[in-house]
């Protein structure tokens, strides 16, 4: 009868008591696939799955689309990054406002329509203009060709935007939901979907670019486009099944009745409530309006307690020491193979796919706060040989680069004492015996030339001249293991502080931030372009790096009142936690959230312990709560 009265019922056995939790214990692997496949997180992850590798897909392929519509040039790939950059600033907070008003089903399949139309419209344009290139290009004087370019960009930020919003609503909303305030299954799921993405991010673009290669870009593009169709009519149903196993998805806080009610002490809180009521007649109102939401959503955004832990975040996004397209430029003038960048990508991704291994439990044992502290830690701390390689043997950078009278020049380059440069060969005009007969194209002379450009630059080059672009990669490889257990702290840390009627508004404006800083890094290359200049971009970089990990320190001191328990250390033998003062008096009894002690007066030195009743002291009730 014991046996039987620990039996939970919710479980599925076919009989109850004792035989039935033998069965449930001699389930084979099969058997706990199939109920693991029952789950809502299967259906969560499956979903995640789909979404982002379309993502993916459209990402790697929208620039090579644009590249084929202008070859040659690169102008309409950063026309169209500059599009798409512009717009999630200026947009995301209304994106956000529109999801915390709009109930969480409708919202999430509005969006999931639009991006994957969007992306299967564009494919569709892509591939009608590449059929059709030449007549467009011949008649109206070109205008045909361009307008179909002008469709294509726009229609390609019109999926930019709706997929902002997806994963705003699947990754940042409904799993906060999910979780049910559970933190550690929050973590869990977080991590498992950041893992998700940054494998689809290694695999997607393979798949894609191998049927470009062996095939053509024009089945690449009916490819994608008929992938995210199939995917949308999947999605959807996904969608649905995961909003009817969770009834708390179905109940969602009215936005606009608290803000009628905190907002009562504005200027003109009947206007306010009348435009959320009824939608504005006139285009001007609805042109006022708009920007009234935008400054509303990031008004609300700088009032949350943890807006600086999202500024830091932001922060890292202003960082050339990355995989993008200039680092990996850079890279290649040092003289890396594209071997070598693709295998250190690589490297990158399994490092980064570590670290939300790493997460979950170590934001188990240490809390959410701290991991973020150790996080930023590790990130900046890998991050320092990429600092050194800017000094390091085999760096071009030049601080004096743009004062010099030429930068072309090798005469300005400081070479060893021990390494000479190499002898090229340059034609001769100063043959006066025979100058019909030998002339330069014939006889050229040897001599050692400091203007003329190499053919290939790296050819001869000692090895010891690579130690610079080693250093800069093993850092920015391994800062991978920091930055994402970083994101992921600051992802969980929105999600469980911010309200659940303004969680939308929030992580749109950080979407905002995010790409703003993103557009600020570009800048800065456009600024110093040169390979020489590089070492400054590394250098300010790190810096960003290091004050975001510095605003989210203090927000960290703000919440939990310090960030190292600097008292502790001075209490003695028996001051810390984990160097408690022996007692006899009773037992200690630990859980997750809190400790209980009999009550045990001890001192040792000169610090005093007090404990009262079964309540631990003042110090360990902030250390409890800080957890």
């Amino acid at each position: 009868m014991a046996d039987e009265a620990d039996v939970d019922p919710s479980q599925d056995w076919n009989e109850g008591g004792e035989e039935g939790r033998k069965e449930g214990e001699q389930k084979g692997c099969t058997d706990r696939l199939k109920d693991y496949i029952k789950t809502t997180e299967f259906l969560v992850y499956t979903e995640a799955t789909l979404s982002t590798w379309g993502d993916r897909m459209w990402a790697f392929a929208v620039a090579l689309f644009l590249i084929e519509l202008s070859p040659g040039s690169l102008q309409l790939t950063a026309i169209y990054g500059f599009a798409k950059s512009i717009s999630v600033l200026l947009l995301g907070a209304i994106i956000g406002d529109w999801i915390d008003r709009t109930p969480r089903l409708k919202a999430v399949r509005i969006a999931l329509v639009i991006q994957n139309g969007s992306v299967a419209l564009c494919a569709v344009v892509f591939a009608l203009t590449s059929v059709y290139r030449k007549q467009m290009e011949n008649s109206a004087g070109g205008w045909l060709m361009t307008l179909c370019q002008v469709i294509l960009i726009f229609i390609a930020v019109i999926a930019v935007l709706a997929g902002q919003a997806t994963s705003i609503c699947l990754q940042k909303d409904w799993i906060a939901v999910i979780a049910g305030g559970e933190k550690e299954r929050l973590a869990s799921m977080n991590a498992t979907i950041r893992r998700i993405d940054l494998c689809t991010k290694i695999l997607s673009p393979v798949v894609v670019g191998q049927i470009m290669t062996f095939v053509s870009m024009l089945v690449g593009a009916m490819f994608i486009a008929g992938w995210n169709l199939v995917s949308m009519v999947i999605e959807y149903y996904l969608y649905h099944r995961v909003y009817v196993s969770v009834p708390a998805l179905a109940v969602k806080e009215s936005k606009t009745d608290k803000e009628e009610t905190n907002d009562e002490n504005t200027e003109n809180p009947s206007d306010e409530s009348a435009k959320t009521d009824a939608p504005p007649n006139t285009c001007y109102h609805k042109m006022f309006h708009s920007f009234f939401t935008l400054y509303n959503g990031w008004k609300i955004y700088f009032q949350q307690t943890c807006f600086r832990a999202g500024l830091g975040l932001s922060c890292l996004y202003m960082t050339v020491l990355g995989f993008d397209n200039i680092t990996v430029g850079f890279v290649y003038t040092q003289g890396f193979s594209e071997l070598a960048v693709s295998l250190l990508m690589a490297g990158a991704a399994i490092l980064g796919i570590g670290g939300t291994f790493i997460y979950p439990p170590l934001r188990k044992r240490i809390g959410l706060h701290r991991t973020g502290l150790i996080a930023g830690t590790l990130q900046w701390v890998l991050l320092l040989p990429s600092v050194a390689s800017v000094w390091a043997p085999g760096s071009p950078f030049d601080p004096f680069y743009y004062t010099r009278a030429s930068n072309i020049t090798l005469a300005d380059v400081t070479l060893p004492p021990d390494v000479a440069l190499l002898p090229t060969f340059a034609p001769s005009s100063n043959s006066s015996v025979f100058p019909g007969l030998f002339n330069e194209t014939i006889f050229p002379t040897l001599v050692y030339n400091t203007t003329a450009v190499p053919r290939d630059p790296t050819e001869g080059r000692p090895l010891w001249m690579y130690t610079s672009v080693a250093l800069l990669m093993t850092g920015v490889t391994l800062g991978r293991i920091g930055l994402w257990m970083y994101d992921l702290t600051v992802t969980q840390i929105f999600q469980e502080t911010v309200e659940e009627n303004h969680r939308g508004v929030a992580f749109g404006v950080q979407n905002s931030l995010n790409f703003f800083m993103d557009m600020l890094h570009f800048i800065l290359v456009i600024v110093l372009p040169a390979p020489e200049t590089f070492g400054f971009l590394i250098l300010l970089s790190y810096a960003f790096t290091v004050m975001g990990h510095m605003l989210y320190a203090s927000y960290s001191r703000t919440v939990r009142g310090h960030l190292f328990h600097l008292d502790r250390l001075k209490c003695g033998k028996y001051g810390g936690l984990h160097h408690m003062p022996p007692s006899t008096a009773g037992q200690r009894q630990d859980n997750a959230t809190r400790t209980t002690y009999t009550p045990v007066p001890t001192q040792t030195s000169n610090c005093v312990v007090t404990r009262e009743g079964n309540e631990p002291s003042t110090q360990y009730k902030e250390y409890h709560t800080s957890v």
